[in-house]
């Protein structure tokens, strides 16, 4: 089966969005739930907790343990919250310490004014991006698909630039806050409101969202054979202003300038083949632009993975522009030295 879930059912995460997350009720609960759907193809793993706070980790320490055990080749589902600074580092660390979860994944959500995307999105997906790396577990990030609160009625380059502005980070897995516009039927949640323009509507039916997310989710996937087996092994920004945690280009990485424009660069390595790698993102969020790198030492020829095909064909950079948000995924000829960041 190609599509796969996390299971969402109350005996494991609980019947409120708040409050002491119970441990011993997912061991308790657990056997019961794989038994009912456990074998499924489907079945990606299961959901303990949205956002939980510290107080919440050992509670939640105990339901990932018994996941493990249990069910060894599922997701134990926790989504973290966004933060910033040394108090979200320790709030990162402390998680990985207590609760050993096997994948981290977290929400930030960025889109408030006018063609403004709050570089408070790149600085947390670095700082999410250090405590992967430093702890050698995948990560997930969770963008928002549908307006409501303060956050501004989002447009295509917005999903692009979530999505492809996580892939240049590294990211293993992308979810959507929220795919259907509407109050959340579970945990007791309030009917919160204002949810609007999500792909699915408040009556289920698609709207232009949908054809965005369809569109950029097909040529994710064209990428996805190649991206799958690529570390990252850095992410810098070259032009406009340098987000808190992230910096620019150094002399070990791959790129050394693009004129005319704000990017994002992320360095790869493919982990079979050696082949090193460059992701590109425009980072505007009003201008298509021209993305042609320089490097810094001769690259060989310098190929692309198509979006649209998935193939690898030639790159021509003068002729190659990004939309606001786009990205480009670059396989390079020569051997090229690995230094990770």
């Amino acid at each position: 089966c190609d599509l796969q879930a996390i299971v969402f059912d109350e005996r494991l995460s609980g019947a409120t969005y708040h409050g002491p997350f119970d441990g011993d009720a997912v061991a308790r609960n657990l056997p019961a739930v794989l038994k009912e759907v456990n074998d499924h193809s489907a079945v990606l793993g299961y959901h303990l907790r949205d956002e939980p706070s510290p107080e919440q980790y050992p509670g939640l320490a105990k339901g990932i343990a018994a996941v493990h055990e249990l069910a060894p080749r599922k997701w134990a589902y926790v989504n973290l919250l966004p933060g910033d600074g040394e108090s979200y580092d320790k709030y990162l660390e402390d998680f990985v310490a207590v609760c050993k979860p096997a994948i981290l994944s977290y929400d930030r959500y960025t889109t408030v004014g006018k063609d403004e995307f709050l570089p408070a999105f790149w600085s947390n997906l670095a700082q999410m991006r250090d405590a992967a790396q430093k702890h050698k577990l995948p990560f997930w990030n969770v963008v928002l698909t549908a307006t409501h609160w303060q956050y501004r009625e989002l447009t295509e380059a917005d999903f692009r630039m979530e999505i492809f502005g996580s892939l240049v980070y590294g990211v293993r897995g992308i979810g959507f806050y929220k795919f259907m516009s509407g109050s959340l039927p579970i945990l007791q949640a309030p009917d919160l409101g204002n949810f609007r323009n999500a792909p699915l509507d408040q009556f289920g039916e698609k709207t232009l969202a949908w054809q965005w997310l369809r569109n950029i989710n097909r040529q994710v996937h064209n990428l996805a054979p190649v991206l799958l087996k690529l570390d990252s092994n850095d992410v810098y920004h070259i032009g406009g202003p340098i987000p808190d945690r992230n910096h620019g280009p150094s002399e070990t990485s791959l790129v050394k300038h693009i004129p005319d424009g704000e990017f994002v660069v992320g360095d790869f390595t493919h982990r079979e083949n050696g082949k090193r790698y460059v992701m590109v993102v425009n980072r505007s969020m009003i201008n298509s632009q021209r993305c042609a790198p320089e490097f810094q030492s001769p690259p060989g020829e310098v190929r692309y993975v198509s979006p649209i095909t998935g193939q690898v064909a030639p790159y021509v950079p003068w002729a190659y522009f990004l939309a606001p948000g786009q990205g480009v995924l670059l396989e390079l000829g020569s051997e090229q030295k690995v230094a990770s960041r």
